[in-house]
């Protein structure tokens, strides 16, 4: 055998044998495709996803319909709570006005706000959003009725126009396919307009297009860009992540009533009461079950039970040691994916847990704290200029909106707080970075959101009004 067929035959195998490799390579990854064993295993033990089990599990996508999702916040108090209470509480210290604008200016603003019921229409557009997945409240103006498809800017709204809000849950308007393709639009890349129907006289309908600039939008839930667009650029209820442990927790509760029933059950053993029942006519059967049904209505502590000499009384009673446990499994896990504390949720801390809550509360006021930011914010920032110009005709150029805390500070902790942000702002004054009169407004605009300081808001306030009477 010459040395060229020497180097060839190992050379062939060799080939062979990578070709046998990749092959059962390829097949294992698509066995581990079809079985999604992308994760710990252990083949021998047969141990997670090498688990039949465990592979034949997976996700599928919620097919609620808006008639469930209605039904499930009419009767169910879990979910109605879920949907309000942050909505609620997004609003229910409202908002603060940082701004020069004077107190009386200020107050006009509120005035308009009591009389349209802003908060409560912003506080269901926000409540519909979190049930249905998207919400609009539509800016209402006299004179515009035949110019709502036109762009809206605020500074060409004319004095005393304003009329409130309308609002309207997703299912009731038509987003339209075409997308604001301004980039410096805060809306760019949403819908451009907005359709809802009302009813004519007649008893027919007709459409109604809006400008989105016209428009305060609120959504659900958000979802990846693919999924936004097939909710036509809504979110999704936030009850579609919660239904299982709502289901869970609802069905437990329904079986630990329903073993209250069964607590303590009197047995009685008859050796021929089957065959008498099952033997005998229809009179036969009633008169034996009528015979039951008064020998149990009439026992008492001090009464007797008649018994033939082949039966028996036996006496079952169930144990609920283990119920508590499950419930409270139960309620963790719904207050967890509802991201709302168990103790605000339920009204009660669960018997295992030691914790106060404080520390869970604290992060649910942050999330929130961040909603505000997020829905809250730019809702209001499109609708206070509008408001503004309709009963001040002019927008205060420097007008900033703050949320207050919504967790109350102990006295403590406010003195602790105040020290420190006291501090900061000596050391900046300090150094340059601001002058007195910055310093002042500083203090004064900390003493409105934290209540110290409160001399330096008093003396600010006089100090605008001698310069008013002045000027």
């Amino acid at each position: 055998m010459s040395m060229q067929e020497t180097n060839n035959q190992p050379a062939s195998h060799s080939g062979q044998d990578a070709f046998s490799r990749t092959k059962q390579k390829l097949q294992t990854i698509s066995l581990m495709q079809h079985f999604g064993l992308d994760g710990y295993r252990n083949t021998i033990a047969h141990i997670g996803n090498s688990s039949l089990l465990m592979a034949g599990g997976g996700f599928a996508r919620s097919n609620l319909v808006t008639e469930e999702l209605t039904t499930a916040y009419r009767e169910n108090w879990l979910a109605k709570k879920i949907v309000d209470m942050p909505a609620e509480d997004m609003t229910r210290k409202w908002y603060t006005l940082s701004t020069s604008a004077s107190q009386e200016e200020i107050d006009k603003i509120r005035h308009l706000e009591a009389i349209h019921s802003i908060k409560q229409e912003i506080t269901n557009a926000l409540r519909l959003a979190r049930l249905y997945g998207g919400a609009i409240a539509i800016i209402i103006l006299t004179g515009d009725e035949d110019r709502m498809d036109r762009r809206l800017i605020a500074k060409h709204v004319l004095p005393g126009t304003f009329q409130g809000l309308l609002v309207m849950d997703r299912t009731q308007v038509e987003p339209s396919m075409e997308m604001e393709s301004d980039i410096t639009d805060p809306e760019f890349g949403l819908p451009k307009y907005y359709t809802y129907y009302i009813t004519d006289k007649d008893g027919g309908s007709h459409p109604v297009t809006v400008h989105h600039s016209r428009v305060l939008r609120f959504t659900g839930r958000e979802m990846p860009e693919e999924e936004m667009a097939r909710e036509e650029y809504w979110g999704i209820s936030e009850l579609i992540h919660i239904w299982d442990p709502l289901q869970n927790y609802c069905a437990t509760d329904a079986n630990a009533t329903e073993l209250g029933y069964r607590a303590n059950l009197l047995c009685l053993k008859s050796g021929d009461i089957t065959e008498m029942l099952a033997a005998g006519t229809d009179e036969h059967t009633e008169s034996v079950l009528k015979l039951l049904e008064t020998e149990n209505h009439i026992r008492t502590s001090y009464g007797m039970q008649l018994l033939g000499p082949n039966d028996s009384m036996e006496n079952l009673k169930y144990d609920f040691s283990g119920l508590p446990k499950i419930l409270e499994y139960q309620m963790l896990a719904l207050a967890g994916a509802a991201e709302i504390p168990a103790t605000k949720l339920f009204g009660m801390s669960p018997q295992g847990m030691n914790a106060t809550g404080e520390h869970d509360m604290r992060n649910y006021y942050e999330m929130i704290s961040a909603l505000q930011e997020k829905n809250l914010k730019p809702a209001l920032e499109k609708l206070i200029p509008i408001m503004a110009m309709s009963c001040l005709f002019r927008i205060p150029e420097d007008m900033k909106i703050l949320f207050e805390p919504l967790m109350t500070l102990s006295t403590e902790d406010q003195i602790k707080q105040a020290k420190e942000h006291s501090e900061m702002l000596i050391q900046l004054y300090q150094a340059g970075a601001i002058d007195k009169e910055e310093l002042r407004e500083e203090l004064a605009e900390w003493s409105g959101r934290h209540g110290v300081f409160t001399k330096l808001k008093v003396k600010k306030e006089e100090t605008e009004n001698e310069d008013k009477q002045q000027g």
